[in-house]
């Protein structure tokens, strides 16, 4: 049976919503295998729906930055997706400055109270005095398939291993586990606690011992998702297997009446 557990979760400083949403998480996974993990990171990065600026209607630009750069960069702001978005609904956002200084995220309106850019502090151009930015623009729904810009979160896995000593260390191979502070107790390699499911760190015990200390596999995985903004990371694995769900009895509807 699949077991799952929770080694760390963190929110987003940087986030105006940090209070309500977990940016970062990382899974211990056991009994599960490579190819499922590959499939809800595929699902993740390709099939998850999140809002995204589509469509940018520019009445004035007077500041340094073309109007197809401007369009570029407000398509890179990430948008809070709620959960009531409709497939092909639109969300109509509005900017307006004509004050010198930069012009931010927060700086953008939206029709709906619910969308609003995640990272306020996103700088999007600059204008002198005298100069303006006036510009309308349409949110919708979309997915990795369609634009990396609906890619909802970075996600990666590995593996995770054991350690385990099959040789007498000399001093220099101590003394670098030392930098490293891994210590040798009782026949026991003793790691940081924040570096128990590190697989590059342990990588780097195996190299500071020249292989005396071995790196052994397991039959469990690190899974780790770091969200973007647009959801909580938990949101983001729950949609993912919806998706995957939809997907399967697709597969099988289609099985039975062929």
């Amino acid at each position: 049976m699949v077991e799952i557990s929770l080694l760390y979760k963190d929110t987003d400083k940087f986030a105006v919503d940090k209070d309500k949403k977990i940016h970062k998480m990382k899974l211990l996974i056991k009994d599960e295998t490579a190819e499922f993990l590959n499939s809800l990171k595929r699902t993740i990065e390709e099939d998850v729906k999140v809002l995204s600026i589509e469509d940018v209607y520019i009445i004035d630009n007077d500041s340094p930055m073309w109007d197809e750069m401007l369009a570029h960069r407000l398509g890179l702001i990430v948008l809070n997706t709620p959960e009531n978005i409709k497939e092909n609904q639109e969300i109509k956002l509005y900017l307006e400055k004509d004050t010198k200084g930069y012009i931010y995220a927060s700086d953008i309106k939206s029709d709906n109270k619910d969308v609003y850019p995640i990272y306020p502090e996103t700088i999007i151009d600059y204008i002198e005095e005298g100069q303006k930015v006036k510009l309308e623009a349409i949110a919708i729904l979309g997915n990795g398939r369609k634009h990396t810009k609906f890619v909802p979160a970075y996600v990666y896995y590995y593996r995770n291993a054991t350690l385990k000593l099959e040789g007498d260390l000399e001093k220099k191979e101590i003394e670098n586990l030392g930098l490293l502070n891994v210590s040798i107790k009782k026949g026991k390699i003793v790691v940081p606690k924040d570096k128990e499911y590190d697989r590059n760190f342990m990588d780097s015990i195996e190299s500071a011992s020249k292989g005396k200390i071995k790196v052994i596999p397991k039959n469990e995985f690190v899974f780790v998702l770091e969200s973007y903004g647009q959801y909580s990371a938990e949101k983001i694995i729950i949609y993912a297997l919806d998706e995957m769900e939809i997907k399967l009895r697709n597969l099988l509807n289609q099985l039975i009446n062929n």
